[in-house]
């Protein structure tokens, strides 16, 4: 089965963040899709990197993809802006799957996406994500049900190697681990 994942990139998005998860899941052979909420395909990241999307929110067919991936960052509040995104990310909780790193779990918290569930985020985002109702766990990165969250920028490998093991396998995410000499 070929496996399709979709990455949003918004203003002021983790560098890091994406950038990881997007090569490590394209060398495990997964095609990573990165899409812009806005018109534009440019999208500035926190430090000021401008990165060309491969497509807009509005030329997606989300029915090609099992999964949605939000990096985080100081600009995660910009993926509220979407309804579209707010609307997939609700549907692809409960049928596909969600992985959020950093800030980006507070879009999943306020969504109630995270209620009730096990789950990560950034140090300063925490009791965000506890007033929601989400269950904070103190690790690099948790999966509880059809969502993965990662901690921060320094866990980015991590997340990204549990969204391979999720959806390859864990000896195809082993494999990736070691090509890149990698000791969590």
């Amino acid at each position: 089965m070929d496996h399709k994942v979709v990455l949003f990139l918004v203003e002021g998005f983790e560098e890091i963040e994406a950038m990881a998860p997007i090569d490590l899941m394209r060398r495990a052979g997964i095609t990573v899709d990165t899409i812009s909420i806005t018109k534009e395909k440019n999208v500035i990241s926190s430090r000021g990197v401008t990165v060309l999307t491969d497509k807009i929110i509005d030329e997606i067919n989300f029915e090609e993809y099992e999964m949605i991936v939000l990096p985080g960052g100081p600009g995660t509040d910009n993926y509220m802006k979407s309804d579209k995104l707010r609307e997939k990310l609700k549907e692809f909780s409960i049928e596909k799957k969600v992985g959020a790193i950093c800030a980006a779990p507070t879009i999943l918290s306020a969504l109630g996406l995270l209620k009730g569930k096990k789950a990560v985020c950034f140090p300063s985002c925490e009791s965000e994500i506890i007033k929601d109702g989400a269950i904070l766990e103190v690790k690099n990165v948790v999966k509880d049900g059809n969502i993965i969250t990662g901690r921060a920028a320094g866990t980015a490998i991590d997340f990204a190697l549990e969204i391979i093991k999720e959806l390859v396998g864990e000896e195809k995410a082993e494999k990736i681990a070691s090509q890149i000499v990698y000791k969590s």
